[in-house]
C-alpha cells in the first residue's frame, strides 16, 4: 500500500517547455568558463563526461577539481524562475486531493526548490525537501540517496512512488521496490523501470484513483 510520493523538482512539476532547466546548464556553462576559466570547447566536453559518469557536472568537478558545491549551487540557480513560473492552482488542486505523504527529491539545492515551489504556489504541499545537500552532494541516478531517504522515512521501497522526467532516474527507485512513473509528453512505459506514464504532473491524480 502506498504512503509516500517523492516528486522531482525541475521538468516535473511544471514542462520541460518553460526552459527553466536550460537557464540552469546555461549557468554551469558558464561557471565553468567564468570562473573556473575553462576554454568553451572543454567547458562543454567536461560537463557531458560528468554528467554520464557521476550523474552531476558538479560531483565531477568536486572530485577532478575541487570545486566549493555551495557557491556552485548558487551561481547555477540564479535564475529568472519568477519570470517563467506562475501559481499553479489546477496543480494545487492535485496535491491537496492526495493524502500521501509527499516530498521533492531533487538534485539541486533547497533554497531553489523553495522558489520554484513558491512560484507555483505549492510550497505547503512538501514539507520536506530533499536536496544534493542531504544526500550529501551524491545526485540521482546513484543508488545511495534513494537508499537515504528511504531509511530517512522509515519506509520501505514498496511503500513510495517516484515520479520523474528522466527514465534513467527511476530505475534506482523500481530496482527498490518503488512505483515509478515518468512525465513528459510522448513518453512510454520501461519494462523494469517505468510502471506508468503521465502527460504532465497532472495525470498523476488518474494513475492514483486506479491504483487505489
Amino acid at each position: 500500500m502506498l504512503k509516500y510520493i517523492l516528486f522531482d523538482l525541475d521538468n516535473t512539476l511544471y514542462p520541460r517547455s518553460l526552459g527553466i532547466f536550460d537557464l540552469v546548464i546555461e549557468r554551469i556553462r558558464n561557471y565553468m568558463e567564468v570562473r573556473m576559466g575553462f576554454e568553451k570547447e572543454l567547458a562543454r566536453s567536461l560537463r557531458q563526461e560528468y554528467l554520464r559518469k557521476y550523474g552531476s557536472t558538479m560531483r565531477g568537478l568536486m572530485i577532478h577539481h575541487s570545486v566549493n558545491p555551495d557557491d556552485f549551487l548558487e551561481y547555477v540557480h540564479d535564475v529568472g524562475v519568477e519570470e517563467r513560473l506562475s501559481p499553479d492552482t489546477e496543480l494545487a488542486g492535485l496535491l491537496k486531493s492526495i493524502t500521501l505523504g509527499k516530498g521533492i527529491f531533487t538534485s539541486g539545492h533547497k533554497p531553489h526548490a523553495q522558489r520554484v515551489l513558491r512560484c507555483l504556489g505549492v510550497e505547503g504541499y512538501f514539507p520536506e525537501i530533499f536536496d544534493i545537500i542531504f544526500t550529501r552532494f551524491i545526485p540521482k541516478p546513484n543508488p545511495e540517496p534513494y537508499r537515504q531517504i528511504l531509511d530517512h522515512l522509515r519506509l520501505e521501497g514498496r511503500d513510495c512512488m517516484m515520479i520523474e522526467d528522466l527514465p534513467a532516474n527511476l530505475k534506482p527507485a523500481k530496482d527498490l521496490g518503488m512505483t515509478t512513473v515518468l512525465v513528459g509528453p510522448g513518453m512510454e512505459a520501461i519494462d523494469g523501470v517505468v510502471d506508468h506514464t503521465i502527460e504532465s504532473i497532472l495525470g498523476l491524480g488518474n494513475i492514483l484513483q486506479d491504483l487505489t
